[in-house]
């Protein structure tokens, strides 16, 4: 009898240490609030990761994101969970806070990891100083889980990295090119990117009010209006997945006057790398600061 149970608790022990093993040897399940972010974990990790993103859809509004039981229990098995942050997607707190506290994931929240404050802008992956932060914590990240893969990992990184080298050189031509010129947009979705090139924005204060959810005063909108009218700015920058009739209005009193309208996301569009999805922004931008270039000084 005695033997017995020894082969028994033998066996256990066994099984538990094989089902430890399958696990430390599978991809690391990583589950990113937004695809942006996905799609570079996925590049990084290749291989060694498996990743689900929650926000795909780039004709949802981000900001008016609500997650289902579904997305809940995908963060339950997740290892490593990348979160935005800067009250950008709120939700995947409180999908956290309802889990337990065994085997808690690694959570890289990418405004704690680039310093994020309180007003700031958190549109981050328009920023690529921040990108290369997130995607060499992520690299950490996930050779901290698998140490034997760490050397694959660090290389990937390196790839990735390299990737993004192109696209700071056009963002260092653009600044040469075209720092100082006036550019107004309707929210601050592109600040970043627009504050690395060096365009002067115009109406912040209209900005920051529709990016704190409430509507811009009748002054923020008659001196944003006039802007328009009077060839003041360059370049009008819309949010493509918030559009209404306030915006419309914008891109009729912009075009009205001869003013380029740039039309900008917050979602990654399936099936295209981070890459390419930033040279293509860039690549508009760049037609469209010609564009008003040509039709005269803003």
């Amino acid at each position: 009898m005695v033997r017995l149970v020894c082969a028994w608790l033998m066996a256990v022990m066994l099984a538990a240490s094989v089902g430890r093993s399958a696990r430390a040897d599978s991809p690391i399940a990583v589950v990113a609030a937004e695809a942006v972010w996905g799609d570079i974990a996925r590049q990084v990790g290749g291989a060694d990761v498996a990743v689900s993103s929650i926000l795909t859809n780039p004709a949802t509004d981000p900001h008016a994101f609500e997650a289902s039981p579904m997305d809940g229990r995908r963060l339950g098995t997740a290892r490593i969970v990348i979160a935005n942050g800067g009250g950008y997607d709120g939700w995947i707190d409180r999908l956290m806070e309802g889990g337990g506290s065994a085997d808690r994931p690694v959570v890289l929240t990418v405004a704690a990891l680039v310093g994020w404050r309180d007003g700031d802008n958190a549109h981050f992956w328009y920023d690529l100083s921040m990108v290369r932060a997130v995607a060499t914590a992520f690299a950490a990240d996930c050779g901290a889980i698998r140490p034997d893969r760490r050397a694959a990992l660090q290389a990937r990184l390196q790839r990735f990295l390299d990737t993004l080298v192109p696209l700071q050189q056009r963002i260092a031509l653009l600044r040469e090119r075209y720092h100082g010129v006036p550019v107004a947009a309707s929210e601050p979705i592109f600040g970043l990117m627009t504050r690395q090139i060096g365009l002067t924005m115009h109406d912040a204060d209209f900005q920051r009010a529709v990016m704190n959810g409430t509507d811009p005063g009748p002054a923020e909108v008659a001196g944003f209006e006039q802007d328009l009218t009077a060839r003041r700015v360059r370049v009008l920058i819309l949010n493509e997945q918030t559009t209404g009739p306030a915006t419309e209005r914008l891109d009729h009193l912009a075009r009205g006057a001869g003013i380029a309208v740039l039309r900008v996301g917050e979602s990654l569009p399936p099936g295209t790398r981070y890459q390419d999805w930033i040279g293509g922004v860039l690549d508009r931008l760049e037609q469209a600061l010609a564009q008003g270039s040509a039709q005269g000084p803003a």
